[in-house]
């Protein structure tokens, strides 16, 4: 023990004696070489991961943050930080200063360390860093499967993790604050033909899967879709069953509170990846001219209209539209047919999807989840009913929720039908007197004609 200490002291003696005498290039000389001849002894590698990396956030330190911190409830480690946003739906963990964790990966330990400590001067600022080291025989294996391998997961916890916000356009930009939304609707809860339902989620699990292949193809991994239908059959609680599907954001967009062309384009490339951009009713928001009509608009219409069809067009899939990745578009109209043909073709509108009134399928659906029955007795005259009175989905639930008694339930929204039914029965009736009427009094031929016609749908 008394020969260690006294090498050690020689050691000492002899770095102090170098220091103090040797010129200073003689000393960085021995200096490099004393290192270059110990670190042939020393097997491990270590590598720094710095939090900011030239005044940026380093991504390298952002993905170890959130890939250790998976791994820290299932370890024994003497200190862990838990915090819990509103920003994100789990509780995060992450490792107090000054400690280590050990991770396996292909049978490799990588030995993690985490550093805190405040920068000298007049602004002192926190500074954190990650410290990885390993046998320097798997440098190549770090560097080109391990570092790219803690990336993609740590984009997957981060997709997973965050909550779902709506972003709305204000002043030419998306506010600042978007609002956390909290909409229960699923695809397991939503009402709506049960085929249709199978093949929209299909076609959503299958573009989230995709991105290889369209970066193979050459195309930009986006996708559009188009929801019509009439007022109340469900497109605004499909949209929020897509983005609880997807754990996507929503951008919804107002077409005329846009200003021009070039704020339309500021807003597509300020929306975030892997996100929803929703233009509710296109068709009113905005007017466009239909240029397979040949009907020219005035010119003073042309000039009030804030937004062309051609800048529109370029922002479903202009160039811009290649800025970003994994983004949906999703616009709803109740009339389609008021659409411009250019602004529904595949590569802007790739799915069109009709939601109709109630049919038996979404009743069965809605029956299932607000009164917790697969079948009844009374359900054939639902069956009947459904085809002949125009109702949506929406209603028939309002309907349900009155009571949860199945029997009194169903009867319930059976007596609605009837009576609507009763009702729109009566419009043509009140028309056929009306007819009759005019007929007694005069001759002429066009109140003949209506009364031909109502007799063919009376008979009907």
């Amino acid at each position: 023990m008394n020969s260690v200490w006294a090498l050690l002291a020689s050691i000492a003696l002899i770095r102090t004696t170098l220091y103090n005498y040797l010129p200073e290039k003689l000393r960085l000389y021995i200096s490099a070489r004393f290192e270059e001849w110990t670190r042939r002894f020393n097997t491990d590698e270590t590598m720094v991961f710095k939090d900011y990396q030239s005044s940026k956030m380093n991504q390298l330190f952002q993905a170890a943050n959130l890939y250790l911190g998976e791994s820290l409830p299932t370890i024994s480690i003497p200190r862990v930080t838990v915090e819990k946003t509103e920003n994100v739906r789990n509780l995060t963990f992450s490792m107090e200063k000054n400690t280590e964790m050990i991770d396996v990966y292909e049978n490799i330990p990588m030995k993690w360390k985490y550093f805190s400590d405040y920068s000298q001067g007049m602004s002192k600022h926190e500074i954190r860093w990650y410290e990885l080291s390993f046998h320097k025989e798997y440098k190549s294996l770090v560097t080109k499967c391990y570092l790219p391998y803690i990336l993609e997961r740590a984009n997957k916890i981060k997709e997973r993790n965050r909550v779902v916000q709506l972003h709305t356009a204000a002043h030419d930009f998306w506010t600042p604050k978007p609002v956390i939304i909290q909409h229960p609707m699923t695809f397991e809860t939503l009402a709506m033909d049960g085929n249709l339902k199978k093949e929209l989620v299909e076609d959503l699990n299958r573009f989230m899967n995709s991105k290889e292949y369209y970066q193979q193809i050459g195309k930009v991994w986006k996708r559009g879709y188009l929801l019509y239908g009439p007022p109340g059959t469900g497109k605004s609680s499909l949209i929020a069953a897509m983005a609880n599907h997807l754990n996507f954001d929503i951008y919804n967009l107002n077409l005329s509170a846009v200003s021009s062309d070039f704020v339309l384009q500021n807003l597509l490339l300020s929306t975030a990846n892997r996100s929803i951009l929703v233009i509710e009713d296109i068709d009113c928001s905005i007017k466009f001219q239909n240029r397979e009509s040949g009907i020219e608009q005035p010119i003073k219409y042309q000039q009030q209209n804030k937004v062309t069809l051609s800048g529109l067009l370029n922002f479903f899939d202009g160039i811009l539209s290649c800025c970003g990745e994994g983004k949906i578009l999703v616009a709803t109209t109740n009339y389609k047919d008021r659409i411009d043909p250019a602004l529904l073709r595949a590569g802007r509108m790739d799915m069109h999807i009709y939601l109709t009134y109630c049919t038996f399928s979404a009743f069965k659906q809605l029956a299932l989840r607000y009164l917790e029955i697969s079948d009844h007795s009374l359900f054939h005259h639902i069956q009947k009913l459904l085809p002949k009175v125009k109702v949506s989905p929406a209603e028939v639930a309002g309907e349900l929720m009155k009571t949860r008694d199945p029997k009194a339930s169903i009867e319930g929204l059976i007596k609605h039908l009837e009576e609507k039914m009763a009702t729109l029965k009566l419009v043509p009736s009140t028309i056929h007197l009306f007819l009759r009427h005019q007929i007694t009094k005069s001759m002429n031929l066009q109140y003949h004609f209506l009364w031909h016609v109502m007799e063919l749908v009376w008979t009907i």
